[in-house]
């Protein structure tokens, strides 16, 4: 019997692990990026940074060890878009088909958690989301309006 067997299995582990340890740096590197121009310069370091890692193992001779390369590229580009959380790019086909409403709340939360970001860099204040300053003159709970 020949080895291919045990080959296929050993480069599928590595394909399987290069996945899990590229999804969960593309999420982190996702989660920091604040703009879609970001995500797309994140993604292009993400195909860049598996080409070369990619080509080094290749030139080592190690080529199961490519498969591993193959796998974090995928699982990092992956991990970017859920990272973000918006719809950009290739990603807005699949968004569209699968759950838009869920989509919808996780852009809502993803910008949200930008915008909070944002401000405590710059320090800004938080918005005012209600105001209680007309509360007072109307006690009596008499319509005020249209008069």
């Amino acid at each position: 019997m020949s080895d291919g067997f045990a080959i296929t299995v050993v480069s599928l582990l590595f394909a399987v692990f290069g996945i899990v340890v590229g999804f969960h740096l593309g999420d982190e590197a996702g989660a920091r990026c604040e703009s879609s121009a970001r995500y797309a310069t994140a993604n292009l370091a993400a195909v860049l940074a598996g080409s070369v890692l990619f080509m080094l193992v290749w030139m080592t001779g190690y080529v199961v060890l490519g498969m591993f390369a193959f796998g974090a590229v995928s699982g990092a580009v992956a991990g970017l878009k859920f990272g973000y959380g918006e719809s950009v790019g290739p990603w807005k086909l699949v968004d569209r088909l699968m759950t838009p409403a869920a989509r919808q709340r996780d852009r809502e939360r993803a910008r949200a958690r930008r915008a909070a970001v944002r401000r405590a860099k710059t320090g800004d204040a938080e918005p005012e989301l209600m105001s209680v300053d007309g509360h007072a003159a109307n006690k009596g709970g008499k319509r005020t309006e249209g008069k």
